[in-house]
């Protein structure tokens, strides 16, 4: 019977996946912007710079996986308010990838030499959902851990933080999965994805096909853990660890970005900024 339980490994895929594209989301709304004449954001009057990608710009990047997969993204700000005396931006991230599209709203603003991001994980739990309705029906969801926040040291020197809050996001459901002509059996799944809080390693200089850049360049990790069980097989657990490296450029924002898990390295690259 175990092996007619196909959609096992298909869940616990699409989970991972989901997870994976909110963090690529994710890294993607912390630019810096020294094209701001008050590059500080609105606050202090200082001259700190805020990672928030600069207004009526667009970022195009291309995505590459190391399974032969590409895609492109495009991350610009939408829209700009004041709210307690500084600026909270509207992130848009599109992402066209394997002829799919999404669309990742996040929020940024900058204060007291720190820029923080929401980030924007409630859109990857419904591609979740919408993923693992194509093959089983859930009757039971429940998600924790919102909201979840990034935060970044602004001098983007060596040795400056890049840290989380929230508590590590898990999903539980519990699933009606069909098998042939058998009828359906339950299932249940667990996914939690905890953050792990790194920095900024070095500076350095480094060349896509949109030109040189001096970056700074970040290192974090986050671990994804999925336990799928039915009521005729016993669980199935992972754990990975996923090593992510950022770097940013002043004035441009991200420049390139690699996520390394055990099974597959993702690589997205700064290619036209207009």
């Amino acid at each position: 019977m175990k092996n007619k339980i196909a959609p096992s490994l298909v869940i616990s895929r699409f989970t991972k996946s989901a997870l994976a594209l909110a963090v690529l989301a994710m890294s993607f709304t912390a630019c810096k912007d020294d094209d701001n004449p008050n590059p500080d954001g609105g606050n202090n009057g200082g001259t700190e710079k805020a990672f928030i990608p600069t207004k009526d710009k667009s970022y195009t990047y291309k995505i590459t996986d190391s399974d032969g997969s590409t895609g492109d993204m495009l991350t610009k700000i939408v829209s700009t308010k004041d709210s307690a005396g500084m600026d909270v931006h509207t992130i848009s991230n599109f992402i066209r990838e394997n002829e799919e599209e999404r669309t990742f709203m996040s929020k940024a603003y900058a204060k007291g030499g720190t820029t923080t991001n929401e980030l924007p994980y409630p859109v990857a739990m419904k591609e979740l959902v919408n993923e693992i309705n194509d093959v089983a029906y859930i009757s039971d969801l429940k998600i924790t851990g919102f909201p979840q926040y990034q935060f970044l040291e602004n001098n983007g020197k060596v040795n400056s933080a890049l840290t989380f809050k929230g508590d590590p996001i898990k999903v539980l459901m519990e699933l009606e999965i069909p098998v042939g002509e058998e009828g359906s059996v339950i299932g249940k799944l667990e996914a939690r994805m905890t953050h792990k809080n790194g920095k900024a390693v070095a500076e350095e200089s480094i060349t896509t096909p949109a030109g040189e850049f001096k970056c700074t360049k970040w290192e974090y990790s986050y671990e994804v853990y999925t336990k799928f069980e039915t009521e005729v097989t016993e669980p199935e657990i992972t754990t990975e660890l996923v090593n992510v490296t950022v770097w940013t450029a002043p004035g441009v924002g991200i420049v390139k970005s690699i996520e390394k898990g055990e099974e597959n390295t993702s690589t997205t690259e700064l290619r036209k900024v207009e």
